[in-house]
């Protein structure tokens, strides 16, 4: 039986593999290298990790590029790391940060693929293994809380960025993508949904007693909007929140994945909450693959809180029409066919089969692998004993026992292989053609222009279909449509100087361009 189930949590990749695909940019890896920018500053908030005590925190993130890249602007990729709120070995375990092995694997697997990603830490802080409910509970959505405040002052940074500062990582701010791990897929399914104070008032999400430590009030939300501030980060009291980080920008995305994780309650769940595509295992110890509790698992395990897993989650963003984009496009590819047969007709669930592990609850992350000798030098690095990295890499075997770099990354590549068509198909975003051909064979002229420019792809066989005209920061000026043949020429009209990017749709992809005008 055991046997069986891998077989069919692998089926795609088996049968995959044996296929023949032209490169084809965001569906396959079109780029040999990335580079990635370390540690850069996205915002600034007040901690309450390691010490208890309000603490002002740099957020940073680590930005992945594909080398050699030629488009003007790429769709960016949040991604979101895992590890329980609590930092690798911190929490026991060998997971919790930016630098975690299938992390660094993702956003370097999305930026070959023609993406920017950016890596972002958030802030961090539950006590899981307190022996009051209220804390365990409440300590966990303060923690949600203020990483979903985090992830949207992330989100901001580009749309500032963009708008003000020359857009220095070349992102198209209208195709942004939330992508979480773990932990990291609570706040990516909690960012597109929760909205309303009211839900966060659930009978669930009151404290049942009065906590002056952690600011629990009998009756009142774990969650105090008035001393953390509102979804987005906006007011509060000074000592709990910094309000000021990247004021007045946008926060809006239009893609969601996650790899585990779950939705506080479904029903935060609305129409017109953006697409999400979902990963589980459905013995996930951490998260219910549908509603159920979550546990500390402890022996015994002791409860947190009641929740929706993958499966609740992406049914009904199936039936509120939220994912019609993708649902409608009929997939018929191997990853699919693997999903389809054990996800009950659920477009964009994708669960993943895993026997029980000996003595353990369940299997979570089969897509995570780690170093023993990585997390001794690590725990050192920051306080702790060897003993402590060593005993963290024992207990993340405890619930990953076959653990392997070859089977993580076999599970990251039907994750690609799965999610990376729906983006496209939902965003958009070209296809067909390799971009690189594209780049070679449709030009731009003159450039700079003055008066007018021609886009054409003469010598081909391409076709255009449409031509689009924005700012540098992606603001739409212009689209035309229903164009006919391999060449077309356009007016400046009255546009100032400056940089723009043309947006070129031929019958075999999408290329895009800047131009100069002057």
């Amino acid at each position: 039986m055991k046997k069986n189930l891998l077989k069919l949590s692998m089926l795609a990749i088996a049968l995959f593999a044996t296929q023949t695909m032209n490169a084809q940019r965001y569906l396959t890896e079109v780029f040999t290298d990335v580079s990635v920018t370390p540690n850069v500053t996205y915002g600034n908030n007040i901690t309450i990790f390691p010490t208890g005590t309000p603490t002002a925190q740099d957020l940073k993130m680590d930005i992945y590029q594909p080398v050699g890249d030629a488009a003007p602007v790429r769709p960016l990729i949040v991604y979101l790391h895992t590890g329980s709120f609590v930092p690798a070995v911190f929490n026991q375990n060998p997971t919790g940060g930016k630098s975690d092995s299938a992390a660094v694997e993702m956003c370097t697997q999305f930026a070959k693929r023609g993406y920017v990603v950016a890596s972002a830490t958030y802030r961090q802080g539950w006590v899981p293994t307190d022996p009051d409910q209220d804390v365990r509970t409440g300590t966990l959505l303060m923690a949600v809380y203020r990483a979903i405040q985090d992830a949207k002052v992330c989100v901001r940074y580009f749309y500032e960025d963009a708008m003000t500062a020359g857009n220095t990582f070349d992102v198209d701010t209208n195709n942004i993508i939330l992508a979480g791990q773990g932990a990291g897929g609570y706040i990516a399914m909690a960012y597109a949904t929760l909205d309303k104070p009211s839900e966060i008032q659930l009978p669930k999400f009151l404290s049942n007693t009065t906590n002056a430590a952690y600011g629990f009030v009998i009756g009142q939300p774990y969650v105090n909007q008035a001393a953390l501030g509102d979804f987005d980060a906006y007011g509060g009291i000074p000592q709990l929140n910094n309000p000021n980080n990247h004021v007045g920008y946008s926060s809006r995305v239009s893609f969601i994945v996650n790899m585990g994780g779950a939705l506080g309650d479904s029903s935060w769940l609305e129409a017109g909450d953006a697409p999400m595509v979902g990963f589980h295992v459905t013995n996930d110890p951490f998260a219910p693959y549908g509603d159920g509790p979550v546990y500390v698992p402890t022996t015994p395990p002791q409860f947190v809180v009641d929740v929706s897993g993958s499966q609740t989650v992406i049914t009904k963003s199936n039936l509120l029409g939220n994912n019609a984009c993708f649902n409608l496009a009929g997939f018929t590819d191997p990853y699919t066919l693997a999903a389809n047969a054990i996800n009950g007709g659920e477009d964009g669930l994708f669960p993943f089969q895993r026997p029980t592990p000996p003595f353990a609850p369940g299997e979570a992350g089969p897509w995570e692998w780690y170093d023993s000798t990585a997390l001794t030098v690590y725990a050192q690095a920051v306080g702790l004993s060897a003993s402590a990295g060593t005993q963290a890499y024992v207990n993340g075997l405890g619930t990953n026992p076959d653990m392997s770099k070859a089977k993580a990354l076999a599970y990251i590549d039907t994750i690609q292989n799965y999610v990376n068509p729906r983006i496209v198909y939902c965003l958009g975003l070209p296809d067909g053609i390799s971009e690189s051909l594209l780049n070679k064979v449709v030009s731009v002229y003159p450039n700079p222009a003055s008066t007018q420019f021609t886009v054409s792809a003469d010598g081909t066989n391409l076709n255009l279909k449409s031509v689009e005209l924005s700012d540098i920061t992606g603001r739409l000026i212009w689209k035309k449509d229903n164009l006919t043949g391999s060449n077309s020429t356009f007016s400046r009209g009255n546009l100032s100087n400056g940089i723009y990017i043309v947006r070129i749709s031929t019958d075999k992809g999408t290329v895009s361009k800047r131009i100069s005008l002057q």
